[in-house]
């Protein structure tokens, strides 16, 4: 319960820094940022909830989520993303991922268990958007200062997140048959330190004082 409170003080924080500087967020497709952040807190409480009052898994919860935040990173960054060739990039890995979900999770029938491998897929192709991301705007033709674009500071959360939660997610089945983590606690530790750093950066975003720049 510790855990999900402190998760959730940076998530709370960035749902609410995403509805006052709402009005910054000029192209309505970066504006869905506040309904994904409810949709990540919805999810985030109800499982551990579930968990607790019906004292079954809440794996197939997680393994919804794992569709809907890709499926959202995949969107924004494609949105935001202005090259085209970036673009075929992201379509090839959007289709790549969802070919990849539907036979994990739905053709071997992993729904009712936490798919550490398509946790992984998603988070690979989510750190390729944020690399094409930072490639785009390291090579625009104009000067940014980059401490100043919103998409600066979420982009390096998301990737500070990636990368923390693959490399646990990468040895998640040896954890679970070793009994190394049986009662979950390092898990919670390390996605709690990751949300709080993910969404402190979410929140510096949107807090700066540029305009978001439109897309097409």
């Amino acid at each position: 319960m510790q855990d999900l409170i402190i998760g959730t003080i940076p998530l709370l924080i960035a749902v609410l820094a995403s509805l006052k500087y709402y009005g910054n967020l000029k192209s309505y497709r970066l504006q869905i940022f506040p309904y994904y952040l409810f949709t990540t807190l919805i999810f985030q409480t109800g499982g551990y909830f579930y968990s607790a009052f019906f004292k079954e898994s809440n794996h197939f919860i997680f393994n919804i989520y794992i569709l809907i935040e890709n499926s959202f990173y995949l969107y924004i960054f494609y949105k935001v993303i202005q090259r085209d060739t970036f673009k075929k990039a992201i379509r090839i890995a959007a289709l790549i991922f969802c070919v990849y979900y539907l036979y994990e999770v739905v053709y071997l029938n992993h729904f009712l268990v936490y798919s550490a491998q398509t946790s992984n897929m998603g988070k690979l192709v989510t750190l390729f958007c944020c690399i094409l991301y930072f490639a785009e705007i390291l090579m625009a033709e104009q000067q940014l200062n980059f401490f100043m674009l919103p998409m600066f500071w979420i982009c390096t959360g998301v990737m500070i997140a990636v990368i923390g939660n693959f490399l646990y997610l990468c040895f998640f089945h040896y954890i679970l048959q070793n009994n190394l983590d049986p009662d979950g606690k390092v898990y919670g530790v390390i996605t709690t330190l990751i949300s709080v750093i993910e969404y402190s950066f979410f929140t510096l975003g949107f807090s700066c004082k540029k305009i978001w720049t439109r897309t097409k």
